[in-house]
């Protein structure tokens, strides 16, 4: 192979089976890369804040939620939505994972590591193919003779066999264990660490949209109506976006606060006084003056009388 043959193979970046790409060259184009994506992530959330403020959206309409109401029918929507955008980036992830692996080896463990684990699958793979051929070497170089016995026969088949069986299953431990080394790349602290930050940023952002164009206002839906409705949907955006554990979380702790905001109002209404009016009539005779006949007047007066609610007779 001349020179100008091999410098081809190595633009390409596989000569031979093994990986030839520099490490300094993949790690400033990816760096470039990376860099870019942030550059975008950035201008994206400014365009998206931008929408959301100057967008047509109407305001939802904050009725009172009643005494027992199950705050997890009443958010269905946004519970729905969250679940939605953490199957999106679970799906968007794998792909990455699977398709940029010098992305995914430069936040991780490095792109000098994942050129050693790559040398490595292939070395245990030329490793099982050179096995395989000895196994059938090994096989075709069984002697039939006629003077041997079947005996003899048996042991040196079965000598032959176990030689290139324990050869075969070598190759195979190895390529099994070079292959779980470089899927490990997703494993390291670094990478995760910044797949959880990406997680958090581009799911507020899906949940943003989700919110904005949905129009999904999470205060109207609680009753409440003194939150501007472009605030209400960049809030409740946010809340999408965080996952659909914290949303559930919220939920929780909302429906908590509302059963203890309704058992105080009912123990509070079961405390107050109730006034109640009653009439009493009562009659009066004047004595006549001056040998008139006698007058029978009659008077009215209320009398207020203080009953809780659970002194007051319930009707049959």
């Amino acid at each position: 192979m001349n020179n100008s043959a091999i410098t081809t193979s190595k633009t390409q970046g596989v000569l031979g089976g093994m990986p030839t790409w520099s490490e300094k060259t993949q790690f400033f184009k990816t760096q470039r890369w990376f860099r870019i994506m942030v550059s975008v992530v950035i201008i994206l959330w400014l365009i998206l804040i931008g929408w959301v403020v100057t967008a047509d959206i109407q305001d939802a309409n904050a009725l009172p939620l009643a005494v027992g109401a199950n705050l997890t029918l009443v958010l269905a929507p946004v519970l729905a939505a969250s679940a939605a955008v953490e199957r999106t980036l679970e799906s968007l992830f794998n792909m990455l994972e699977n398709s940029w692996r010098t992305m995914v080896a430069y936040l991780g463990r490095g792109l000098r590591w994942l050129k050693s684990a790559e040398v490595e699958v292939q070395q245990a793979r030329q490793f099982l193919a050179d096995a395989s051929e000895k196994y059938n070497a090994e096989l075709q170089q069984i002697e039939f003779g006629a003077e041997a016995s079947a005996a003899t026969l048996a042991d040196q088949i079965k000598l032959r066999i176990d030689s290139a069986n324990k050869l075969m299953a070598l190759a195979q431990v190895r390529l099994s264990a070079a292959e779980a080394n470089l899927a490990s790349v997703t494993d390291s602290d670094s990478y995760v660490s910044a797949k959880a930050a990406a997680s958090i940023v581009l799911g507020l952002m899906l949940g943003v949209i989700i919110a904005a164009i949905g129009q999904l206002q999470m205060f109207a839906m609680l009753g409440i109506g003194v939150v501007p409705p472009h605030i209400d949907v960049l809030i409740t955006g946010l809340v999408i976006g965080s996952g659909s554990y914290p949303v559930h979380s919220l939920v929780g702790l909302l429906q908590q606060g509302k059963n203890a905001v309704d058992s105080a109002k009912d123990y509070l209404n079961r405390l107050s006084p109730q006034a109640e009016a009653s009439k009493q009539r009562i009659t009066s005779t004047q004595t006549p003056s001056e040998g008139g006949p006698a007058q029978v007047q009659q008077t009215v007066t209320e009398t207020i009388t203080a009953k809780s609610k659970e002194e007051t007779p319930s009707n049959p």
